[in-house]
């Protein structure tokens, strides 16, 4: 009898610490959930989403007519301070202010965090909020950028999304949208109006039949680069939580577009807006919006050399 309640006993206390066991792996497993599904399609992001970290501005009191927002990860600082003394600083162009934040999100490294931390105290630029900073977490945070624009700063008129190993050239953006003066319903970039899902599953790019059954996608602008007037971040932002999650951010845009019946325009009779590395000369470089693949000392190279060369005729 003494065994059998010996042995018992010995199963009863196997039994809870497996058991204590298990709910301290699932209590991990669901704060992982927790981090990764953060999506416009399973919970509405509002006013009331917390950012990690977002710059105390008042766009009431000096409106900008651009808005820049480079997505960029914890370990491209580098990156951020070459753009922060080029394309991406405050400047006004005539009488248009253009300004300058860069999109995050959450990283997993403490040392990176703080030196982030250390980065927005500095500039007042850093906008990042609580999901894991990856690529195909970019939808989460091109959306993020979106919703800040229309909380935080929906005085802007124009807002560009873009990367940041781009050259961009705001000068000729600003003088671009001016001529065009339109303000509402302004949605550019490079247009990609028939593109096809990738279904080579060896390709970044690739896409299931799962996650997008049709053979084609909505027309959309390369997520190089886009502008859009903040009429349209406004309904970007209100149709965003009805639209499935697509792991594709530009693709997710252009389903945003689709389902609020914004027609993609060209903000030129030749292309501005590239989505590879046009090769650089003064005069190439003078009359485009975006380059795609340049790095941050080259990135450097072209500002000053475009900066040095105003006089010079093309």
């Amino acid at each position: 009898m003494l065994r059998l309640k010996w042995i018992f006993a010995t199963t009863l206390l196997i039994f809870c610490f497996g058991f204590c066991v298990l709910l301290l792996n699932l209590q991990d497993f669901c704060t992982i959930c927790r981090k990764r599904i953060y999506s416009p399609s399973l919970r509405s992001a509002t006013v009331r989403e917390t950012f990690q970290l977002r710059p105390k501005i008042q766009c009431e009191r000096n409106p900008p007519f651009l808005v820049l927002l480079v997505t960029t990860t914890h370990s491209q600082k580098e990156a951020r301070n070459v753009i922060r003394q080029t394309w991406g600083k405050e400047r006004l162009i005539g009488d248009k202010l253009v300004s300058t934040y860069f999109l995050l999100g959450a990283g997993t490294n403490p040392r990176l965090q703080g030196e982030l931390t250390g980065e927005s105290n500095t500039y007042n630029d850093i906008i990042q909020r609580d999901f894991i900073d990856s690529y195909y977490n970019l939808t989460l945070k091109t959306i993020m950028g979106i919703e800040w624009i229309c909380t935080h700063c929906p005085q802007t008129t124009f807002v560009m999304k873009t990367d940041t190993d781009m050259f961009v050239n705001p000068l000729y953006l600003v003088e671009l949208l001016v001529k065009k003066n339109q303000t509402t319903d302004v949605f550019t970039g490079s247009l990609r109006l028939h593109d096809a899902p990738i279904r080579n599953n060896h390709s970044k790019y690739y896409i299931s039949t799962t996650e997008y059954p049709l053979a084609k996608y909505p027309p959309f602008c390369s997520g190089t680069g886009y502008v859009f007037s903040v009429d349209v971040a406004q309904k970007i932002q209100n149709v965003s939580s009805t639209v499935p999650f697509f792991k594709l951010e530009d693709v997710f845009v252009g389903m945003c577009l689709e389902k609020v019946n914004i027609n993609l325009q060209n903000l030129h009779t030749k292309p501005t807006f590239h989505a590879y590395k046009k090769p650089f000369t003064i005069c190439n470089y003078r009359k485009l919006v975006t380059s795609h693949g340049v790095r941050p000392r080259e990135l450097y190279l072209f500002w000053d050399v475009l900066r040095r060369s105003r006089d010079e005729q093309c």
